[in-house]
């Protein structure tokens, strides 16, 4: 079976006659019925009900068009990838992305796409959420790799290639440990986040964009939060908690990053709020985007996955 004995079947059920399609595929009408029967000889099925007056397919023929469209379009999809490959032997790309989120998320980006694409440049700017942002606003990157929502979304367009889940974290001292509830989950207990209204908070400042979310889950559990600390790094926040200077908010991939010698919080879920922000690469609306920036926006889905 050829790929184009997939299209020979899809264009005689669109058409519904044999010299019909023979005329849209080019080839005279014995030549497809040829090809039609060694088809259903190799496949031990026949993929057409016949009659006088018409051709449909069969219930075999149906299955046969549906799989058979999933196969041509990554067959498309597959001729695409290699073409922009040949195409693309140099290049450049403005990525932004996320200061914390660097450390983490380019060990899986760049050794996979350089791999493809030995020639193109990739030039990496980090910063706040914030400030990366504004800067695909104003062209001066080609995406950016930052956490949702956006300020700006009218004038942004975004693919979420990830989600993550906000932990609360407290000192493995700390006398809340008596007040968590335990989990059916893999990992982390729950915690009621009124039971630390009283607690001394480290929070990321507030010209970042957790700063909102975070304020609206206290909210959410009744009270305003007694902000000791405002940092600017979720390591940092992750470490005084771990030590004993109070207690936070911290997304759950700190807790891939065991550091030696430093004291690790005890991590919670919070017991009825949805804790849950998503990571997207984000470009501007309209914007005519370099043959290397699209695929590479193609290829991170895939890459976040793997």
């Amino acid at each position: 079976m050829q790929l184009k004995d997939i299209e020979y079947i899809r264009t005689i059920a669109e058409e519904g006659s044999f010299s019909a399609a023979a005329a849209k595929c080019f080839i005279s009408q014995p030549a497809l019925s040829l090809a039609v029967k060694r088809l259903e000889q190799e496949l031990g099925v026949s993929l057409f009900e016949r009659s006088t007056h018409s051709v449909k397919l069969s219930s075999a023929g149906e299955l046969f068009v549906s799989e058979g469209e999933n196969i041509l379009r990554l067959s498309h999809q597959l001729k695409e990838h290699m073409v922009n490959i040949a195409l693309m032997k140099r290049g450049n790309i403005r990525m932004g992305i996320s200061t914390f989120y660097s450390s983490y998320y380019l060990i899986k980006i760049l050794p996979s796409f350089y791999r493809l694409y030995p020639g193109i440049h990739i030039d990496i700017v980090e910063g706040t959420s914030l400030a990366l942002e504004e800067m695909v606003l104003k062209d001066e990157v080609d995406f950016s790799l930052i956490p949702l929502p956006l300020r700006s979304e009218g004038s942004l367009e975004y693919q979420v290639l990830q989600q993550e889940q906000i932990l609360f974290a407290i000192p493995s001292s700390s006398p809340l440990r008596s007040k968590l509830k335990s989990s059916l989950a893999r990992d982390f207990p729950f915690i009621d986040l009124s039971d630390a209204k009283a607690e001394s908070f480290i929070f990321l400042k507030p010209e970042q964009r957790f700063y909102r979310m975070g304020m609206d889950l206290c909210k959410a559990a009744g009270f305003r939060p007694n902000i000791l600390y405002e940092l600017t790094n979720w390591d940092a926040i992750n470490t005084l908690i771990g030590v004993g200077m109070g207690v936070g908010f911290v997304p759950e991939l700190v807790t891939e990053r065991i550091h030696k010698n430093i004291r690790q919080p005890i991590y919670c879920r919070i017991l009825n709020q949805t804790a849950i922000r998503s990571y997207a690469v984000v470009y501007k609306k309209h914007k005519d985007l370099s043959l290397e920036a699209m695929d590479f926006i193609k290829f991170l889905p895939h890459l976040f996955h793997n």
